[in-house]
């Protein structure tokens, strides 16, 4: 491999620096990036080396490699992902416009590490996104392998101008809702780009995450953020991959025509939806779109609120979208619905603490943290932009950022503005403490595959936050994996005794509850539960499960194979 030059860093600098230049400002890293594609590429694998190799590129694989060996695949699971990169990741691979190869080969170059093996893990969102589709109609196993190898993005937005800012300046607000729990903030960054050609932009990623085509903002006074659209089979292979379109949006439009000019002129691979702003102007586009549909719905106006998070609004898109995982799609419903409610509710307030601090939202309800919070475990991004001062608050520390005091940038002046960082309203107290156990729990079982670890964090959730009833489901879920059955019967006596908003989830803690007493050798109990379900709203896969519970005895053998959803605290195919 041709060794990359060295970079000279410059330091405490009292205007915009030249590039490149690298620092730390409290938990984020601060990068400033210039020239050709390549150019940065270099750069940023030079000054990150260290965190593009422990960052989420390299976290992915690791990580959707366990995901095969839990999916249900049994044997053929060692076979599954090695075959999919090779078919379907070089396919997609292939797709990435030169520009990007080059940014590719650049940070292989700078960080020292395998070209290959980079651009596969580049790859992988929309290559898992095919799969997931292509596996969704698989009874068996297609739902669970989607949801847990979808690399979904769940995401939140809130925009707001006119007379519903305090100044009238319009605020975009955006949590990044992703799998790398541990890495992405640890590794977190704030890139400023200025390319030889086009606009200088800044965008809030991780080391390893090349360009700005994900949560980003130019000099032009353009924001842009995307999301995700999950279960749905409308994805194919031939498209451009995620995150290129939008670096050309951050480094050519100057206005929203221009952004729709670049984004009907490329297909995707998956189904995305990008929120664009201009400041200038106050106005938002919202294009959402799949492989075989754009649609174009814009707002301005004098004053107005824009809230979104992973539901299509176009109705022909929308009917595309399967509900196989009812707890994904009350959350996802129940975000959306959040953020347009508390837009509502400080309109004519909404400066960028109030905006943060709707990012930081632990949901409608004071006796659930997790159904219906803005604010998730999988945040590990968050950031208020107000395009019209070139400035930007930057969530910063662990997951979820939102919850955490958000660093001020300035896109001009290419500095940390000290003195003007934000604390959102968030968690307090012993639902903080709990909160950060069940972060803890998550991180033992997704990445770590302790499950004896992760049972430990949720006991100690439950104890600092007993009223959650989903926190005492987990301890419940995770017990009876290890066949713990009187630990997760009482578990489970404790949210059904705490109850739920959500009718669905008291018929799922029932069935579980139900389960447990079947493997303790009381089968009246058990029966009796799954009696409750039926007699109960109930999402489709709980009640089938319950009627198979009253034809036969649930074993120890069953409660080794399903996978606990730690994001939702539910189980998707149960």
């Amino acid at each position: 491999m041709t060794a990359a030059p060295q970079i000279r860093f410059e330091a405490n600098p009292s205007s915009r620096r030249r590039g490149p230049w690298q620092e730390r400002v409290g938990d984020l890293h601060v990068v400033k990036l210039v020239g050709t594609p390549r150019d940065m590429g270099r750069q940023h694998g030079q000054m990150l080396r260290d965190e593009v190799r422990r960052g989420p590129i390299p976290y992915y694989r690791t990580y959707l490699e366990r995901m095969m060996g839990r999916s249900g695949l049994g044997a053929l699971a060692p076979l599954a992902w090695p075959l999919i990169q090779k078919t379907v990741g070089r396919k997609v691979a292939g797709q990435f416009p030169d520009y990007a190869i080059d940014a590719i080969r650049g940070l292989a170059e700078g960080a020292d590490l395998s070209y290959e093996e980079l651009l596969e893990g580049c790859s992988l969102p929309d290559s898992l996104m095919w799969v997931a589709a292509r596996v969704m109609g698989v009874r068996r196993v297609g739902p669970a392998v989607a949801h847990r190898l979808a690399l979904g993005l769940g995401c939140t937005s809130a925009i707001a101008w006119g007379d519903a800012t305090t100044d009238g300046k319009l605020l975009h607000a955006r949590n990044l809702d992703y799998h790398g729990v541990g890495v992405w903030p640890d590794t977190a960054g704030v890139f400023f780009h200025e390319p030889d050609e086009g606009l200088r932009y800044v965008s809030v990623a991780a080391a390893g995450v090349l360009m700005g085509g994900v949560t980003a903002m130019n000099e032009a006074g353009l924001t842009l953020t995307v999301h995700q659209h999950m279960f749905t089979d409308q994805t194919r292979l031939g498209g451009t991959p995620i995150g290129c379109v939008g670096d050309v949006i951050m480094r050519e439009a100057r206005n929203l025509d221009d952004a729709e000019r670049i984004l009907r002129a490329q297909r995707p691979i998956g189904c995305w939806t990008y929120l664009i702003t201009d400041g200038k102007t106050r106005e938002v586009l919202c294009f959402e779109e799949s492989p075989s549909r754009q649609v174009t719905i814009k707002r301005d106006g004098e004053g107005g609120t824009f809230g979104y998070a992973n539901i299509y609004l176009d109705d022909e898109l929308g009917a595309t979208e399967k509900a196989l995982y009812g707890s994904y799609w009350r959350h996802n419903l129940g975000r959306h619905q959040r953020a347009h409610a508390l837009l509502d509710q400080g309109r004519g307030q909404l400066d960028p603490t109030r905006m943060a601090s709707i990012l930081a939202d632990g949901g409608e309800t004071e006796d659930c943290r997790i159904a219906t919070a803005i604010s998730m475990v999988m945040t590990v991004a968050s950031v208020v932009f107000s395009p019209e001062d070139g400035r930007l608050w930057v969530g910063s520390g662990v997951a979820p950022t939102s919850q955490r005091e958000f660093l001020c940038f300035d896109l001009d002046g290419e500095v940390h503005r000290e003195g003007a960082s934000l604390r959102p309203d968030g968690d307090t107290g012993a639902l903080a403490d709990a909160y950060e156990a069940y972060r803890r729990a998550y991180l033992a079982y997704v990445d770590h595959n302790d499950t004896p670890a992760a049972r430990r964090a949720m006991e100690e959730a439950c104890r600092h936050a007993p009223e959650q009833p989903l926190f005492h489901a987990l301890r419940g879920l995770l017990a009876l994996q290890e066949a713990d059955a009187q630990v997760a019967f009482d578990a489970m006596s404790r949210a059904v005794d705490l109850g739920h908003a959500h009718p669905e989830r008291e018929a799922a803690f029932h069935l579980w509850r139900g389960r447990a007493a079947d493997l303790s050798g009381r089968r009246h109990e058990a029966q009796r539960d799954y009696r409750q379900v039926l007699g109960r709203p109930a999402d489709a896969p709980v009640h089938r499960a319950a009627t198979r519970g009253l034809e036969r005895p649930y074993t120890a053998r069953d409660a080794r194979g399903f996978e606990v959803d730690m994001t939702f605290a539910d189980v998707v195919s149960p």
